[in-house]
């Protein structure tokens, strides 16, 4: 096999290859409030008409919800509050039970002491401190192994 060729074959692979992946599996529709998609790094606001790639993750937010409509004529509606990543091999029943409720995520600890709070507590385990020593003194001054 000649250069040319080897370069001519490896070139058509990596076309057709590129075209594969980038097949939509098909596209959104009956979009209400707020959802977003991902796929890998990238984010975006969905829309009617969307098209829905291999990978791709939709979220709803307590507001939203989506329909996505495969190719294959499958239709999955993903309800408020939801998730799912859409993947190529999965059938319309594995589609179906993917869509999960989405965990919220803690935007802060559920308790934070104040700082008299804290300063408090450090107060009164300082005063502990020197009671406990005070006592453990004798009348004389001295230390007792009580």
């Amino acid at each position: 096999m000649t250069l040319k060729k080897l370069l001519i074959s490896v070139t058509a692979g990596l076309a057709a290859a590129f075209a594969y992946a980038q097949t939509p599996l098909g596209t959104v529709s009956n979009v209400n409030g707020v959802v977003t998609a991902t796929q890998g790094a990238t984010g975006m606001t969905v829309a009617p008409g969307t098209v829905i790639q291999n990978g791709m993750r939709f979220v709803t937010t307590t507001n939203g919800s989506v329909t996505l409509n495969l190719n294959s004529g499958c239709a999955v509606t993903v309800p408020a509050g939801h998730g799912v990543t859409v993947l190529q091999s999965m059938t319309c029943q594995q589609l179906a039970a993917a869509v999960l409720p989405v965990v919220p995520v803690a935007t802060g600890p559920a308790f934070a002491p104040s700082s008299m709070l804290v300063n408090g507590l450090i107060l009164a385990g300082a005063a502990g401190i020197v009671i406990a020593g005070w006592s453990a003194l004798d009348s004389d001054g001295s230390v007792s192994a009580k």
